[in-house]
């Protein structure tokens, strides 16, 4: 039997950390859900659908990615190296598009450098995340052409 590996610490934060984004932006979803009534009288410049659906679509991608970091799957590590820039541009847009109220420009500040350094923070650890190919898999499996032990039937 093949032995299993420990996760590295950096691939654990990162798991639990997009996985809590998800769960965030799941939780965005079903507040806009319940007061969706409420949104559609409000004079957005965004019908009303847009902050349900948004959220829950970045709410799905953020679970998978989250689970598919914990299971140590590469495609979610390269996934998510495209999505939290993406996403990161992505919310500049929409602010700078859609924000007009006092409160959301006064805090435009903090909020622009608490995003981009979670950004940051989730690049260096998803980049530093060592042992990655190997985490998770046997280790003939992660390495198919290492040499491997010879038995002594194997020694002619």
């Amino acid at each position: 039997m093949a032995k299993r590996h420990r996760r590295p610490l950096a691939v654990t934060i990162a798991a639990c950390g997009v996985f809590v984004l998800g769960v965030g932006y799941c939780l965005a979803a079903g507040q806009a859900l319940f007061q969706y009534s409420m949104l559609a009288r409000l004079p957005l410049p965004v019908p009303a659908w847009y902050f349900p659906v948004g959220n829950a679509l970045w709410g799905g991608l953020w679970l998978v990615l989250g689970i598919g970091l914990w299971l140590g799957r590469e495609w979610s590590r390269r996934t998510a190296l495209i999505a939290i820039p993406v996403q990161f541009v992505l919310w500049l847009a929409d602010w700078r598009l859609f924000t007009r109220s006092t409160i959301a420009i006064q805090s435009f500040g903090f909020e622009v450098a608490w995003r981009f350094v979670a950004a940051a923070l989730g690049m260096v650890l998803l980049f530093r995340a060592g042992g990655w190919p190997t985490y998770g898999r046997g280790t003939a499996a992660a390495a198919p052409d290492a040499p491997t032990e010879k038995t002594p039937t194997d020694v002619q």
